[in-house]
């Protein structure tokens, strides 16, 4: 076999990638057998355009049949695929070089449509060039094909009769008009091409004939090639029913006679024909006068007065009800819900109508015509974008559905679906539905809110946003300084007139006017409006958050969204990422939730949410996050019960966790899941990392679950549809990152014994069993307790606690204008290596580091002050983590506003506090451990 030169990688890669590798297959050999010099084609292959090749011969039966009869054209056409873009004089010139291998034109003009069509549809595959500019360099093949057959036919018939000329003496001219997609220049890869045949005037001869004879054999001549079946196959099908008069009409009139027949008769749906009209053969002179004459005046220049817009309704009605006959085993993907004539109905009907007063509009293309409509302002970013998606998805599809049998089709059968998930590139069966609903979806949004009614009294508020005028509101905020009324009012202004990066439809401007006095009332009355308003806009950049924002409004909506919006960039950072968050969160609890209640929570969410697991614990996790941290944010006493706010943060996690492993299957697996560091003392807050460390309880466990806590590690860190649930940490575990990441119990004992160091006394101190196999859990335990407390603390350790401590410090981002409340002078580390230092001397295991400061501080009086700090530094740390889209530890000067009117101290106050107490809790720490 030929194939057997091939390496044996591509022909995997390329098996991969086609629906029917037999075809492929059959289909290569007899190429390589109808090949002339089959080595200089095995030669030219490479693996990309192996590929290439294998799939061209999978997705479409005229090139396969094509290619094994022409064998050398692949070789010969695709060079200089990259950046070749060919226009009509170029093809003209390029037929004339295979002229001399056909007898008849026709077979000519079919043959060299393969031939191009092979480079194009390869340039799609390639994606060397957008679909636009792929349609646009297929569509000018046809005009090529036109003008090549109707120059023939004149010729003919010149030569029969003479050319016609008019009375005075002066050539009369023919003009050939390209409609539909041909004019659009979007030409599907098996369409018919919309043509309207016209000529100069009526008034003249050629030979015996009048010119109307002339040019009706002329143009009956030139059907007639273009529509021939060849050996080659039919060059084209024409369709010439978009004439005036139609099929009833006669095949060619003069300009005067179709100027008159526009003026006199014309309808509305013509007006959406002869928009996408355009020269492809003839004079283009002609096609001068006429797009001054007749296109334009006809298709743009007339009123859009009430009789025209109900005719265009009457036009959506139409296509409304055409949509609704869809059978079982198929559908019209042109004339289906959301399908491609709606899309194209959409952007005409809105050219048309506003046309007259904006050239910009006079577009032919509707990739184009979607743009100038954004630019205009009548489509938002959103719109254009999801309708150009559409249209390529859609076009593409039927690309698909038609190259594979060859046929004009725009119908899609469940059973093409398998074939179109490997030529589209998809995932599988589930995923294509998912693009094609999603696409169809927002087209037919954006062809039921075509020519929206609206007219209302607006309140000065909304006067106010829509004329950029902010002294409107000066009475009416006299209290609030000016500039920021100005700022916001200037802000919305910008929305409205879609700047921001944000644009509004119709529908979500009329419900921003409803509901602007609320707006503006919510963001002018926060503790920080310019926080307020950023967070909003934010939100609002997302096309999803702009549609619930303004199409889903509400008193209990706004509540919560601004109260997020007026504290917490964080949670604006994660609710613009998941819109769809705030209606898990809009249950608003007025107290920390006990663990009972998530875990309730949990069950009813699983009956009601349908979604992935993966992607459900991760939704889960993060409305609580967000619910909790609402909770907080309410909290006038958030000092007092910020260890409450922990504790809510850990039972959530905790919840998660021993869910997880449930669903994962781990129960019953001799294997125990422990947490160190903030997860073990039960003091987790907002964007805590966890640290884990997995026990096996043996090696024979380990060996026959040895796989399942990387299994874990992977589900929690994993990205999907809903993100991450955990950054997780095992640097804790026996020799770090270099240790097993699931020692067995044995193991630990060893290590614990021979080779733990000082520091890991320190941290296993907050060692804390959370789920798995509760034997397991025990036995770690004990073996944890001999290893903290088998033996008293040397001085030789204890000098090794203060010097690591201080390297930690060394370490931190303590700077000008800028505090580490955990590593840095005076912080959070200070407490805690002081905390853990003391308990082991007093051979005491307390996890929560506030809970150990209250035990320990009955007989080590100095601590009695840390333990307001320690919570003073543990607030600071969760506000600034809300306040901040990725806040951490380090608090800067210019964070110190917002926190402050969090916590309502003034930032001069608030800096003061944080130095006075750094302070404090260093001259503690060396009190213990720096002597």
């Amino acid at each position: 076999m030929l194939l057997e030169r091939l390496p044996k990688e591509w022909i995997e890669t390329a098996k991969e990638q086609t629906f029917n590798w037999d075809i492929v297959n059959f289909s290569l050999e007899e190429i390589l057998k109808n090949h002339p010099h089959p080595q200089t084609l095995i030669e030219y292959l490479n693996p990309r355009r192996f590929v290439l090749l294998a799939k061209i011969l999978d997705q479409s039966s005229c090139l396969r049949k094509f290619l094994i009869k022409h064998p050398t054209a692949f070789e010969e056409n695709l060079p200089g695929l990259w950046y070749r873009f060919k226009n009509k004089k170029t093809y003209l010139r390029e037929l004339e070089k295979f002229k001399n291998r056909f007898g008849d034109i026709s077979e000519l003009l079919a043959f060299y449509r393969h031939y191009e069509l092979l480079r194009i549809f390869s340039k799609e595959l390639l994606g060397t060039a957008t679909l636009e500019e792929i349609l646009a360099e297929y569509s000018h093949l046809a005009d090529a094909l036109v003008e090549y057959a109707y120059g023939e036919a004149y010729r003919k018939f010149a030569s029969l009769y003479g050319e016609p000329v008019a009375p005075s003496g002066e050539k009369i001219g023919g003009l050939i008009l390209g409609l539909g997609k041909l004019g659009s220049e979007e030409l599907n890869y098996y369409s018919d091409i919309d043509l309207i045949f016209l000529h100069e005037r009526d008034d003249g001869k050629a030979g015996s004939l009048s010119a109307v004879q002339f040019y009706e054999k002329v143009f009956k001549e030139t059907v007639s090639i273009l529509t021939k079946i060849t050996p080659e196959g039919k060059p084209y099908e024409v369709d010439l029913d978009l004439r005036p008069f139609g099929k009833s009409g006669p095949l060619t009139m003069s300009l005067v006679s179709a100027e008159t027949y526009y003026e006199s008769y014309g309808r509305v749906w013509e007006r959406f024909a002869l928009l996408r009209a355009r020269h492809v053969a003839g004079e283009k002179r002609l096609y001068d006068w006429f797009w001054e004459n007749v296109q334009l005046p006809f298709v743009y220049k007339q009123p859009a007065d009430p009789k025209v817009i109900e005719e265009i309704r009457l036009m959506k009605k139409k296509l409304e009800t055409l949509t609704k006959k869809r059978t079982l085993t198929q559908i019209n993907i042109k004339t289906c819900k959301g399908g491609i004539r709606e899309l194209e109905f959409t952007v005409q009907a809105l050219q048309i109508l506003l046309g007259k007063d904006s050239p910009l509009l006079r577009e032919r293309n509707t990739f184009r015509a979607i743009w100038k409509l954004h630019q205009k302002g009548i489509f938002s970013d959103e719109e254009a974008y999801n309708l150009e998606k559409a249209y390529i998805f859609l076009r593409k599809l039927e690309h698909r559905l038609q190259l594979k049998e060859c046929i004009q089709t725009q119908n899609l059968k469940k059973s093409d679906v398998p074939f179109l998930v490997k030529a589209l590139e998809l995932r599988d069966e589930d995923h294509f539905w998912k693009v094609f609903n999603r696409h169809t979806e927002a087209v037919h949004t954006a062809f039921e809110n075509l020519l929206p009614e609206r007219k209302e009294k607006l309140s000065p508020v909304a006067e106010a946003v829509i004329s950029g005028d902010p002294e409107r509101l000066e009475k009416l905020y006299s209290d609030i300084p000016s500039w920021t009324v100005e700022r916001v009012v200037l802000t919305l202004n910008s929305i409205w007139e879609g700047g921001e990066g944000i644009h509004l439809t119709e529908r979500e401007k009329e419900n921003f006017l409803k509901w602007v006095d609320y707006i503006v009332e919510k963001i002018l009355r926060s503790p920080l409006p310019e926080t307020t308003l950023s967070n909003m806009v934010r939100f609002l950049q997302n096309p999803t958050g702009r549609k619930l924002f303004f199409l889903q409004p509400s008193e209990r909506l706004y509540e919560t969204l601004f109260r997020i919006f007026s504290v917490s960039s964080y949670l604006t950072n994660k609710i613009y990422v998941s819109p769809d968050l705030v209606e898990d969160i809009l249950t608003l609890y007025k107290d920390y939730p006990t663990r009972e209640e998530i875990e309730r929570d949990l069950e009813e969410f699983k009956k009601t949410k349908n979604l992935p697991y993966a992607d459900l614990i991760r939704r889960f996790e993060k409305s609580w996050t967000i619910r909790i941290a609402l909770i907080f944010i309410s909290d006038p006493n958030k000092s007092e019960n910020i260890n409450r706010l922990f504790k809510a943060f850990t039972d959530l996690t905790e919840v998660v966790l021993t869910d997880i492993w449930k669903e994962l299957g781990f129960e019953g697996i001799p294997l125990a899941l422990f947490a160190l560091g903030k997860f073990g003392s039960g003091e987790l807050t907002l964007a805590s990392d966890l640290d884990l460390v997995f026990a096996f309880a043996d090696a024979e466990a380990k060996n026959r679950y040895i796989k399942k806590p990387q299994e874990l590690v992977r589900f929690v860190t994993s990205h999907t549809a809903e993100g991450y649930l955990y950054k997780v940490d095992f640097r804790l575990r026996p020799m770090g990152t270099k240790g097993e990441l699931a020692p067995t119990l044995d193991y630990f004992e060893e290590y614990f014994k021979k080779y733990a160091r000082t520091w890991e006394r320190l941290a296993w101190v907050r060692s804390r069993f959370i789920v798995g196999d509760r034997e397991v859990g025990e036995k770690l335990n004990r073996l944890v307790e001999e290893f903290l407390f088998g033996k008293p603390l040397t001085e030789r350790e204890e000098r090794e606690i203060y010097e690591m401590r201080l390297k930690l410090q060394e370490h931190s981002k303590d700077g000008r204008n800028r505090y580490d409340i955990k590593a840095g002078f005076g912080g959070l580390m200070d407490i805690e290596f002081l905390v853990q230092y003391l308990l082991l001397k007093k051979g005491k295991k307390i996890e929560n580091t506030f809970e150990a400061l209250e035990y320990l501080s009955e007989e080590y009086k100095p601590l009695e002050d840390l333990k307001g700090v320690y919570k003073f530094f543990r607030l600071l740390e969760t506000v600034n983590r809300l306040v901040k889209p990725s806040g951490g530890s380090v608090i800067n000067v210019n964070d110190l506003p917002k926190i402050g009117a969090v916590l309502n101290i003034s930032p001069e106050g608030l800096e003061e506090e944080i130095k006075k107490n750094r302070k404090l809790v260093r001259e503690t720490f060396l009190e213990f451990l720096g002597k």
